[in-house]
């Protein structure tokens, strides 16, 4: 039944991708993709479905009630600041070539198939099942989406699914982050006349290059890391800069590195301050890692997509850390995991492109991991 009916809606399927490309959804801008989802829901039979106040669309099938909800979710928004159609937008027999064609347009259209086959069986889990197109995963979205859905539903999920990444790739653990915007104010000045006064740009380099001098706290089976993303200021080659900013994060997955380096990138901030240097910290993101979990329940997640994917692919599935919108119910010591439907390359760049034909297979791999899991 699940074979046939993802061969029988291929189409449908790529349609959704085609559809969705065509609306730019930055974070915080998903509202045209939120109301495109909302409504294609509704055209093939769902009800009750609504779009909450940070626009994520949510169709729950027979959740009122329940504490023990399956939530399954794809991210509406992209990395892409665009507010106007993609002009990269192309395909061919084998592909669609657009920016966030694989992430997560992709992701987005097997969710919603695999919604329909719900209502076009008619099929109402015990304990509830919600889907969720959810928004701001992306960058300094900070998974704001998904810690409204959190927030909205506090105490009634038992497990949850976010449909990202290619086939065959799972993410059962959270990589924490911290983000921050630091501008150093300095006097500045003319670069002949006030020649001595404090540089900002000279002094925000020297942030950066006491940054690069840490070597992370790392433990077995943890990975920490850090980076300068972006670095600006200044006024002019003849001006000692007044002010320069740049945007820096660290990230681990063990919630003691993390803290670790918050404590060594708040001495750095807090050592570059002098009556002559100001320095100016706002935490911008802030990305949970892993709680405890029921281990039995992850495995159950675990065991049931590696089987859909074997049973439609063939393939054996691999796992990686990653940040996901599964770290904030991990966080809160949910099962959660980050499930690969989909074939593609290129993501967050703009020559991205995702698989046609895949798209079926990661139907399949949705609905039978979905179906198992509510037995």
């Amino acid at each position: 039944m699940i074979k046939k009916f993802a061969n029988d809606h291929k189409e449908m399927t790529v349609q959704i991708v085609r559809d969705l490309c065509k609306i730019p959804a930055p974070s915080f801008g998903e509202r045209k993709r939120a109301e495109f989802c909302k409504a294609w829901l509704e055209n093939v039979g769902a009800k009750d479905v609504y779009i909450d106040e940070i626009n994520n669309v949510i169709f729950p099938i027979g959740c009122d009630g329940s504490n023990e909800i399956t939530v399954v979710a794809a991210h509406t928004d992209t990395v892409f600041p665009d507010t106007t159609p993609y002009p990269e937008y192309r395909e061919d027999d084998e592909n669609i070539y657009c920016p966030s064609a694989e992430d997560d347009s992709s992701g987005v259209a097997v969710l919603l198939m695999t919604a329909k086959y719900f209502i076009d069986n008619a099929i109402v889990p015990e304990k509830g099942v919600m889907f969720v197109c959810n928004v701001c995963e992306e960058g300094l979205g900070n998974l704001a989406g998904t810690r409204q859905l959190m927030k909205d539903y506090s105490g009634r999920i038992k497990r949850f699914i976010t449909l990202d990444e290619c086939i065959g790739y799972i993410v059962t653990d959270a990589v924490g982050s911290h983000r921050y915007e630091v501008e150093v104010k300095t006097e500045g000045g003319h670069s002949f006349s006030k020649f001595g006064n404090q540089n900002a740009i000279h002094a925000l380099s020297k942030i950066v290059n006491r940054i690069y001098e840490i070597v992370p706290l790392q433990k077995e089976g943890s990975k920490s890391t850090y980076n300068v993303g972006t670095i600006e200021g200044g006024t002019s080659v003849n001006t000692i800069a007044q002010s320069a900013k740049m945007l820096c994060e660290y990230r681990s997955n063990d919630r003691e590195c993390l803290e670790s380096l918050r404590q060594e990138f708040e001495r750095i901030f807090e050592e570059a301050k002098s009556d002559k240097v100001e320095v100016i910290v706002n935490k911008i993101g802030d990305r949970p890692c892993k709680g405890i979990v029921d281990p039995s329940l992850e495995k159950e997640m675990i065991d049931a997509y590696a089987a859909a994917v074997k049973e439609f692919t063939s393939k054996e599935t691999y796992s990686d850390l990653a940040s996901t919108d599964a770290n904030v119910p991990m966080s809160l010591n949910i099962p959660a995991a980050c499930m690969g439907v989909f074939i593609g390359e290129g993501a967050h760049t703009r020559e991205e492109f995702t698989n046609k034909a895949a798209l079926t297979d990661g139907v399949k791999i949705s609905i039978r991991t979905i179906t198992e899991l509510l037995k």
